[in-house]
C-alpha cells in the first residue's frame, strides 16, 4: 500500500499543531497576569482613596479642636495673646 502523502507533511502539521497550543497558552497566561494587574490597580485606587479619607478626617479642624482641648488642655486664645504679622 503507497502513501498517498509524504511523511514530511505529517511532521510538518505536528510541529505546527504543538506551536498552535503553545501561542495558545501564553495568550491565555498574558490575559491572566492582565487581568491580575488590573486587580492590582484597581485595589491600589481603592486603597488611597481611602487613605485620603483618612487623612482628611485627621486633619479636620472639629477633631484638632477637640484634641487640643480634651487632650492638650488647651483654651482659645485672649485677645492679648494673638500677634498679628504683617
Amino acid at each position: 500500500m503507497k502513501h498517498w502523502f509524504p511523511k514530511w507533511i505529517f511532521i510538518a502539521l505536528l510541529i505546527i499543531s504543538v506551536a498552535t497550543v503553545a501561542l495558545r497558552l501564553k495568550i491565555v497566561n498574558t490575559v491572566y497576569e492582565i487581568n491580575q494587574t488590573e486587580k492590582i490597580i484597581a485595589n491600589s485606587k481603592h486603597e488611597k482613596e481611602k487613605a485620603a479619607i483618612k487623612a482628611a478626617a485627621l486633619r479636620s479642624p472639629r477633631r484638632l479642636e477637640l484634641l487640643s482641648k480634651t487632650q492638650f488642655k488647651l483654651n482659645q486664645p485672649d485677645a492679648k495673646q494673638v500677634v498679628y504679622l504683617k
